[in-house]
């Protein structure tokens, strides 16, 4: 009897009038495209490039009315979200395996996923799977790299260097350092250059300053 039976209507659904406009409410509010968790399967345009695009495949898989259930197709090319003002970006894009939210759109985004401007829908359909964009960090794993507060201070962890690249550095704090310390430039303490500093009370010869007190 199940096999007579196709997409979400269920057995009883013919039994009376009521049960028959149920169905058709659920069918209307299934169309209503809610949030999905979903995997990502790929990345394009990630790191010092403009946020990018990723395929994401729904985790929940779809069910009938009989119970049975049917892994979804993938979703390609949903924009992924980045923390980002203006110029100013923390970059941090998925990874392959993520585990995310889609958000299904209202209208047809592919004109403006294009042109990245308002734009005119690229077809009448609304509440479409095609039309997700994709919010990462949900139900992952523990990081290995990582930057924030832990225990009350500030941690960064990366396999990779720390790079800063910009007009200066203050550090308002007392600096401890563990391993070697190499500076391109001069370096100076208390007004003093240790390139061009010099020592009084030295008598020319071969002699050599003995070490630092």
């Amino acid at each position: 009897m199940a096999d007579k039976y196709t997409g979400t209507k269920k057995a009883s659904d013919g039994a009376s009038n009521f049960n028959a406009l149920n169905s058709a409410i659920r069918r209307i509010l299934s169309m209503g495209g809610g949030p999905a968790l979903v995997e990502v399967k790929a990345v394009n345009g990630n790191g010092l490039n403009p946020a990018g695009f990723v395929d994401i495949l729904p985790m929940v898989h779809q069910q009938d009315g009989a119970g049975r259930t049917t892994p979804h197709g993938m979703i390609y090319g949903a924009p992924y979200a980045r923390l980002q003002g203006g110029k100013r970006a923390f970059i941090c894009d998925p990874s392959v395996g993520d585990i995310g939210i889609a958000i299904i759109c209202a209208r047809d985004i592919s004109n403006v996923k294009i042109n990245r401007k308002p734009s005119a829908p690229g077809s009448f359909r609304q509440f479409d799977l095609a039309d997700a964009v994709y919010l990462g960090g949900y139900l992952n794993a523990a990081p290995e790299e990582y930057c924030g507060w832990i225990n009350g201070d500030f941690h960064v962890k990366t396999a990779g260097k720390f790079i800063v690249d910009a007009a200066e550095c203050d550090i308002n704090c007392k600096v401890n350092v563990t391993g070697p310390v190499a500076a391109s430039g001069d370096v100076t303490a208390g007004g003093i250059s240790l390139e061009e500093h010099v020592h009084g009370g030295v008598q020319g010869g071969s002699s050599t300053t003995s070490t630092p007190e």
